[in-house]
């Protein structure tokens, strides 16, 4: 799971609640009590109904490994991603990318994809991709192994941004949901999250009110950006490789028609804080108070166009106060909601210097 802003070098106490056993087991038992659960025959019987051929065998179809928030499950040939949920289409974005794409980048190739029509589900059925997650093996790579797959990623992060949108908003909702600005997409998208931490009493009235003030202070930074498609969960568990070839980018389920600088927020995290994308799951103790500074400034050399924006920091610290309040709305965990609004408080309302800012000293690495 991706939580932005959970990395706060001027409250210690609260990394030791991140790091602790007891917030890892609270997170896996979460995961446990939300994530959709189907029976292998299900799967199976899905597969039929659209018609994919060489169905696997029943004992052949097994759930992917925890950390995954939406119902996963793996074949010798396929990866099957099910929903029960009718509210909004998840898995749409990754036919388009796979559409849009699959010819010319190594992104999902999506074979079948049904949304509550032929199915009483929404269903994404892609070949499996070949090679490993770059999770499973980045932390015994040089930095040198490291940088040459990073690159590759960079490159399908670029090709991304070539898919345009007049628009912005989810790419889930494309057709339902369109807004002129990514700032009114932002600040409705905020004040969802605000309204149900309001309403759930997650944190003090006083805290929310100076945190949603700062917020519509500055949102309207981001009125004149142009709209691409992004991915906005981009980490070593959603990349796959052969040795030293990317062989796939994988879950575009969160993408949004955005700007540029917003497929940043989870390159960033995952540089300085990979810990977070594992968070519940048995790879946390792996990746613990690990970073890849290393690849930053791969990052800056492929996009010197962002990172060239004088408001980039003001950007990327509202991007992530809105990232940080959904995961406190979600409410995962009381006592990490209470430490990340401290921290959103101490570190991230900055009126002048953003340097201390999350982001800020993320990229002074």
């Amino acid at each position: 799971m991706n939580k932005t802003i959970e990395n706060y070098k001027d409250s210690v106490e609260a990394e030791k609640y991140v790091d602790s056993d007891k917030y890892q087991e609270e997170i896996k038992r979460q995961y446990k009590e939300r994530v959709s659960k189907f029976t292998r025959e299900q799967v199976s019987d899905v597969l039929g109904i659209l018609n994919i051929p060489n169905l696997p065998v029943i004992g052949d179809i097994v759930e992917a490994r925890a950390g995954n928030v939406h119902a996963t499950y793996i074949t010798p040939d396929l990866v099957v991603k099910m929903n029960q949920s009718n509210n909004a289409p998840d898995y749409l974005p990754n036919k388009i990318v796979s559409d849009r794409l699959g010819n010319r980048a190594p992104v999902v190739n999506v074979v079948a994809y049904d949304y509550f029509d032929k199915t009483p589900f929404e269903v994404l059925v892609m070949k499996k991709a070949k090679g490993k997650m770059f999770l499973d093996d980045i932390c015994e790579m040089s930095e040198e192994e490291r940088e040459t797959i990073f690159k590759q990623v960079l490159d399908v992060v670029e090709q991304l941004f070539e898919i345009k949108f007049k628009d912005f908003g989810r790419i889930n909702l494309d057709g339902q949901e369109s807004y002129d600005s990514y700032s009114d997409f932002l600040t409705k998208e905020f004040a969802e999250h605000v309204a149900k931490i309001k309403t759930d009493k997650l944190c003090s009235p006083d805290d929310i009110n100076r945190i949603e003030a700062y917020f519509k202070k500055h949102v309207n930074i981001f009125d004149k950006t142009e709209s691409v498609f992004t991915h906005t969960d981009l980490h070593m568990g959603n990349i796959l490789h052969e040795g030293d070839k990317l062989t796939a980018v994988l879950d575009f389920d969160t993408s949004l028609k955005a700007p540029k600088v917003r497929a940043l927020i989870s390159l960033i995290a995952f540089i300085d804080n990979p810990q977070q994308f594992v968070e519940g799951t048995n790879d946390f103790s792996k990746f613990k108070g690990k970073h890849f500074y290393h690849l930053l400034p791969l990052l800056k050399e492929k996009f010197p166009e962002i990172f060239a924006d004088p408001e980039l920091l003001r950007k990327l610290n509202l991007i992530g106060l809105k990232e940080g309040l959904m995961w406190v709305s979600q409410n995962w965990s009381a006592e990490w909601n209470a430490e990340m609004i401290k921290g959103l408080i101490l570190n991230e309302l900055p009126e002048t210097d953003l340097s201390q800012t999350y982001h800020g000293r993320a990229l002074a690495n």
